[in-house]
């Protein structure tokens, strides 16, 4: 039996993450080549940000939800060589690229989903883009203000206790997310 197409509300979120995908890995190659002294950075962050976009795009167009944290993780190496071959102590970019990273992932999962048979429940639909767009901007605001004092006043207690802040937040919103995805407990019969 031949796989079926995908409906035209698939292709949306779809060709969304596979354009957001595309642009990031560009912006990290041009960004690499015009900062990075060494050729092995450059070429680590060319191969993972391809193999990442090549995942993301294999993802959505088969419909495997599973892979497409791998291909976020390989956009993420890739940015990371980035960074590593800029040099800079702080990259006020970061936030950003965090922002690209999660509307990668949330749009691949959503087109993989949508692909499947289920319910449409427009009011959870919209519950869970108003979230995503809350992170979206709260990620963006507290990385920029983090990234902010970070560079106001290097290596320095406020920085610090911002940064574990930080991260007990991003531990809160991943469990505050997984609660939300996960929808009411079902009965085993």
């Amino acid at each position: 039996m031949a796989p079926s197409r995908p409906a035209a509300r698939a292709l949306i979120p779809a060709l969304l993450a596979v354009a957001l995908s595309a642009v990031l890995v560009i912006a990290i190659l041009l960004r690499t080549v015009a900062a990075a002294s060494a050729p092995a950075l450059v070429d680590a962050a060319a191969g993972a940000g391809i193999a990442g976009l090549l995942v993301i795009a294999g993802a959505v167009a088969t419909a495997r939800a599973a892979a497409v944290g791998w291909g976020v993780a390989l956009l993420a190496a890739a940015y990371a060589a980035c960074v590593v071959g800029h040099g800079a102590p702080v990259d006020v970019l970061a936030p950003l690229v965090g922002l690209l990273l999660v509307l990668v992932a949330e749009l691949s999962h959503t087109a993989c989903e949508w692909r499947g048979p289920h319910a449409v429940d427009v009011s959870a639909e919209r519950r869970r883009w108003a979230r995503l767009a809350l992170t979206a901007a709260a990620g963006t605001v507290a990385g920029g203000g983090a990234l902010a004092l970070a560079a106001a006043v290097p290596g320095s207690v406020p920085g610090l206790i911002v940064g574990a802040a930080a991260l007990v937040g991003l531990v809160g919103l991943a469990v505050w997310l997984r609660g939300g995805a996960a929808g009411p407990a079902q009965p085993v019969p």
